[in-house]
């Protein structure tokens, strides 16, 4: 859990990026190949993780990583599996859908199922929380106050909204469509929606002191909802969720900053291409972890990755490149992400 508070954890993401560059703008050694990689929008862990890493890969090993930003992962996942990208942020769950053909692939199943055999594993890693907020003024203070309010879940086919429409029932069984209008649209829109007011809540997954919550409260006075654990007991009894708490003072225009808010937090996946040489992968590997100190220097919300537990929620076979990596540092290779 992200325990710090003050101060430290005010950081933003724009700072961190910079930050980041600057620590490791340098020279780099000749070029070992140019890999294309998928993320997500900007303000998420994925993004900042992503963006800094590629910058240390140049440095370190000489791989450009040319980052694509704001992607929906859903069809990302689809891409890497298909060899038509190299690395990608896969959130745990989509892994399900892809092999069964359901959800957002259903309408092609077969090309799920096939590319989902042909993505493997470099780490698993905390990338974040989800963030409930609404307007301090607008008389919302519990999840049943959504009634009849315009809510931001997440973009129109990416694998945050339904968990969000999913918490948002449990905590106060709410449906969408029904008791509440579901607003579906890419993240920088739903951030700008809800600057111009035309918003009354927003759900955002973050990291702990998120340069997007700071950004919006710098106009309005905002309020965070946090969850109720027993509602949310069985949603959250699976490896890749776990509850997170945003601790007091975190944000400066948040009302009520005195008190922590629990709210679900989560895990994503690093991976790669299956068929990426082992000798690249485990390059790639070594590097990240021999530099991630310098990495959380610069970005404070990529706390949460650690060679500590690079495992926990993933549920993709890990690359043979980042095998050897681990067993390496002694680590013992989960049963159900062996594989190669």
């Amino acid at each position: 859990m992200f325990q710090k508070k003050g101060n430290l954890i005010s950081k933003t993401l724009t700072f961190g990026m910079v930050a980041g560059a600057m620590a490791f703008a340098a020279s780099t050694t000749s070029a070992q190949g140019i890999l294309k990689g998928d993320t997500g929008g900007v303000g998420s862990v994925n993004h900042t993780f992503m963006i800094i890493m590629s910058t240390v890969l140049q440095k370190k090993i000489g791989v450009n990583l040319q980052v694509n930003e704001g992607q929906t992962l859903t069809k990302s996942a689809l891409k890497l599996g298909q060899g038509k990208i190299d690395v990608s942020v896969v959130p745990p769950v989509m892994v399900p859908w892809m092999h069964k053909g359901t959800r957002f692939y259903k309408k092609r199943p077969g090309p799920a199922k096939k590319a989902v055999e042909n993505i493997r594993l470099i780490m698993s890693y905390g990338s974040g929380v989800r963030h409930y907020m609404v307007w301090a003024d607008s008389g919302i203070k519990t999840f049943a106050d959504l009634k009849g309010k315009r809510v931001f879940v997440g973009p129109p086919r990416g694998g945050a909204s339904p968990v969000a429409i999913a918490a948002v029932k449990l905590n106060s069984g709410l449906v969408p469509k029904k008791d509440y209008k579901e607003i579906r649209m890419p993240w920088n829109a739903g951030m700008q929606a809800m600057s111009d007011g035309k918003l009354d809540a927003f759900i955002r997954p973050a990291g702990v002191g998120a340069a997007s919550m700071d950004q919006l409260g710098a106009k309005r006075k905002f309020r965070l909802l946090g969850v109720n654990k027993k509602k949310m007991a069985k949603f959250m009894n699976r490896p890749d969720r776990l509850y997170v708490t945003i601790p007091a003072g975190t944000y400066k225009n948040q009302a009520g900053n005195d008190k922590d808010v629990i709210s679900d937090g989560f895990r994503h996946q690093l991976a790669v291409r299956r068929d990426m040489s082992d000798d690249l992968v485990y390059k790639i590997t070594k590097t990240i972890f021999a530099n991630l100190d310098q990495m959380k220097k610069s970005a404070v919300t990529l706390k949460d990755i650690s060679l500590d537990d690079p495992f926990t929620g993933g549920n993709i076979p890990l690359h043979p490149g980042a095998v050897r990596f681990y067993k390496e540092k002694g680590k013992k290779i989960p049963a159900n992400l062996a594989g190669g």
